[in-house]
């Protein structure tokens, strides 16, 4: 059995840590005890349930291992070039991820769904082995760019019908948008930690959250990202409880290792997230999407992380709105797959496998 402590995060979130406070590291309750599924988050008693890791089945990776295990392979996409993983036959399984990563993040998730259909995941255009945007600038790598390459990567792969999606951070809205002007090609959706509403304003995001969007937002961004691998070094960090070791860290950074526009994407990202209605197209598409996923009946899978990071009362209330869905809860901050993959790969292998 095991309990948590939970520290307000001034960096990214509601719980957790961050580079100025206790990054959340995990330890010992005091006086609390409690089953083997559960965990407290010390100080507030909350019992939040995870997955019962006894229901684990067949040979997977039992730590958690920084080598990438599936080779990539590449595609010419509007003038650039995308790099994916594509692996095995059947249903398409899409993964896709959110800022500062790449595919290496479902590299301990992915072998869970091995056998059950066509694994895919594909590195966002300047991320990952990705090309980068030539001449790019303050206007690159917005989210609709960042769609146009989902988009034609996936045709290109001749993904089109029985698609099931396993999305994070901004992979849920290039998912659900693609997901949602093509619904009969739907299986799945399967979501965790990723936007779903425009916040009223920077006071909506708890500490110094707000002030950080800010600073990043504004004219003190370009020194930090593109100079100071501020998002790498800082935010993603952040967003991990375990101390993460050389070899992960290594392959986080190696896409960005030369300053200056190589690393605009991990910047343009906290300028898209969308806050009083700006950016005004950002801000009506994951409004509209969330009203989408309010109406239809699709099958969803909802990986709620505990404590989390980006999760706050109101997108908790507008995901617990949609229909249709199984909720599970792992421990994590902000990147649950270097905490809890086998959690998180367990849950997913028998939700894909229940939907027949």
């Amino acid at each position: 059995m095991e309990m948590f402590r939970q520290v307000e995060n001034p960096v990214l979130g509601r719980k957790g840590g961050g580079p100025y406070h206790d990054r959340g590291r995990v330890g010992p309750a005091d006086t609390q005890s409690c089953p083997a599924n559960q965990w407290v988050a010390r100080d507030t008693g909350i019992v939040v349930e995870s997955y019962p890791l006894h229901q684990r089945k067949g040979k997977v990776p039992a730590m958690i291992d920084p080598r990438m295990r599936y080779a990539k392979k590449n595609i010419a996409v509007n003038d650039s070039n995308i790099a994916y993983v594509d692996e095995g036959a059947g249903d398409p399984i899409v993964f896709l991820h959110g800022n500062a990563t790449s595919s290496y993040m479902w590299r301990n998730i992915m072998p869970y769904l091995e056998g059950m259909g066509r694994l895919i995941a594909i590195d966002n255009i300047g991320q990952g082995d990705s090309g980068k945007l030539a001449n790019s600038g303050p206007q690159s790598y917005t989210l609709a760019e960042h769609q146009t390459f989902i988009d034609a990567t996936l045709e290109a792969l001749g993904v089109t019908d029985n698609v099931t999606f396993v999305m994070h951070d901004w992979g849920g809205p290039l998912g659900l948008s693609w997901a949602q002007r093509n619904p009969d090609a739907i299986k799945g959706l399967a979501h965790c930690e990723t936007l779903v509403c425009d916040h009223a304003s920077y006071d909506d995001y708890p500490d110094a959250v707000g002030a950080m969007l800010k600073r990043l937002r504004g004219p003190d961004g370009e020194q930090l990202v593109l100079e100071e691998n501020f998002f790498v070094e800082k935010i993603f960090t952040a967003g991990v409880m375990r101390d993460i070791d050389a070899e992960t860290m290594t392959e986080i950074r190696r896409p960005y290792v030369e300053a200056g526009e190589a690393r605009r994407a991990t910047l343009t990202w906290p300028r898209q997230i969308p806050i009083a209605g700006e950016p005004k197209d950002v801000a009506e598409l994951v409004e509209g999407i969330a009203a989408w996923m309010t109406e239809n009946t699709l099958p969803k899978l909802f990986i709620n992380v505990a404590p989390g990071q980006i999760i706050f009362e109101r997108d908790l209330a507008i995901i617990r709105g949609w229909p249709n869905q199984k909720e599970v809860t792992v421990r994590g901050l902000h990147h649950p797959q270097e905490d809890s993959p086998d959690d998180m790969g367990a849950a997913l292998r028998d939700w894909y496998a229940s939907l027949g």
